[in-house]
């Protein structure tokens, strides 16, 4: 059985594949520490961890809130110890595109 998708390596190196960008030039962005920060962090790529989202009880905050470091390094431990690159309180698309804040 092959499985693929968050948190495979083979994932992440597809998705930077199939953009043709310098892996450098390329975050991956998601709210789950397991699946998108892990996962991203073990196959190298960037990652802007959306705190406000699945992960924001586990942190202790309400969506649109940033967390405290502490809590923020007692989740990654839980998952290995995959750091983000960046957190942001939330994230939101629409027609300008993606936004943080």
């Amino acid at each position: 059985m092959l499985y693929y998708g968050k948190p495979h390596a083979q994932h992440f190196e597809a998705c930077v594949a199939g953009l043709g960008l310098p892996r450098e030039r390329v975050a991956h962005v998601g709210d789950s520490m397991h699946h998108d920060v892990a996962g991203a962090v073990a196959a190298s790529v960037p990652v802007i961890f959306v705190a406000g989202g699945i992960e924001h009880e586990e942190l202790g905050i309400s969506p649109g809130e940033l967390p405290a470091p502490e809590a923020l390094r007692r989740l990654a431990e839980t998952h290995g110890g995959a750091r983000p690159t960046h957190t942001v309180a939330l994230a939101r698309w629409d027609a300008r595109g993606m936004s943080g804040t």
